[in-house]
């Protein structure tokens, strides 16, 4: 009930089932109270909506062989845009349990793996994107290690790319070779923990950032020009489309988005990640 009671209402009030029909002026104001629940009653604290979100939870994992790999990774949206592998031996290990998550599932890309999703105009934008990639690297075993990328081949001039290069990450939109175009994010090199990778762009700045135990603030990179969507390609994971540029990882969760995220809504995606991989 609002504090307002009755809001002065002064005739016989019935509204809580009075035996006698002589309830009148203005009923005392009751106070509830609202717990907490840390989400034990929701089930799960949830991020904003994505575009694509690859959870590697078992029931959006098809897989094949032994040891197991993942052949399909689906799209946890009702957008349906799920990432394939090559088959055979390239595609990458499951893990339904990794203490390097939390306990909860990862997929583990080695040598020459990868999973792309199909090219969909939902990938596309105009005015920016947010994406996050939950994510533990081993080892850099390529001279440009890509970690993950919605970029136009092995050309890298379209669209957007996370690899490491010469003792440095390097996040870029459009353009990978061209410095006004991407975020350096320093040397870095924690084979130990899991962290939160994050790369928006507004058309005003490229941000990246990385959350967690090696922890790096974020880099931002003045740049508006339009986003250059990529023709054909999808969102690729593993390497940069082709086995001479590809990492060692395990990626537990990706959200993309295909425009900036507010403040208020990369708070919310950020709290729903460290809360579920114990990141912070």
């Amino acid at each position: 009930m609002s504090i307002r009671g009755n809001s002065g209402f002064i005739d016989t009030d019935k509204r809580f089932g009075s035996t006698t029909g002589d309830t009148k002026g203005i009923i005392g104001r009751e106070q509830h109270f609202l717990e907490r629940t840390q989400g034990r009653f929701s089930g799960e604290l949830l991020p904003p909506p994505p575009t694509v979100w690859y959870d590697a939870n078992s029931s959006y994992i098809t897989t094949q062989g032994s040891p197991v790999r993942v052949d399909q990774w689906d799209d946890r949206t009702s957008n349906g845009i799920n990432a394939t592998g090559p088959g055979s031996t390239n595609d990458p290990l499951y893990n339904t349990t990794d203490s390097d998550f939390n306990n909860l599932p990862s997929v583990e890309f080695g040598a020459d793996d990868w999973l792309e999703s199909s090219d969909d105009a939902l990938l596309d934008t105009t005015d920016g994107f947010t994406v996050y990639i939950v994510t533990k690297i081993d080892s850099f075993i390529s001279t440009f290690s890509f970690l993950a990328g919605y970029t136009n081949g092995t050309s890298w001039t379209e669209g957007w790319g996370m690899y490491y290069y010469s003792g440095n990450w390097r996040w870029f939109v459009n353009d990978w070779n061209t410095s006004s175009q991407r975020v350096d994010m320093g040397s870095w090199s924690d084979f130990t923990n899991q962290h939160i990778f994050k790369l928006k762009y507004d058309r005003v700045n490229i941000s990246g950032e990385i959350i967690g135990p090696s922890a790096v603030s974020e880099v931002t990179t003045a740049y508006s020009s339009a986003f250059q969507n990529p023709t054909g390609d999808g969102i690729r994971l593993g390497d940069g489309h082709s086995s001479a540029y590809d990492i060692n990882a395990k990626i537990a969760e990706l959200l993309y988005y295909n425009s900036p995220l507010s403040s208020d809504e990369q708070l919310q995606a950020e709290t729903y990640l460290k809360d579920k991989f114990n990141i912070s």
